[in-house]
């Protein structure tokens, strides 16, 4: 299941708490235009591996 549209940690936590990993919205990123996907995957990337 992937959640669509979470804008606040209770609704996060809510939706973890009820086997839903998968979700977007205002939470974890603004929208963002097509070129500036791969930047931003990277960026992500980059920040995990500290």
């Amino acid at each position: 299941m992937i959640a669509e549209g979470v804008e606040t940690i209770e609704q996060r936590d809510f939706l973890l708490d009820n086997g839903c990993d998968e979700m977007q919205g205002y939470l974890h990123s603004r929208p963002v235009k097509a070129e500036g996907i791969a930047a931003l995957l990277m960026a992500e990337q980059w920040g995990r591996q500290e």
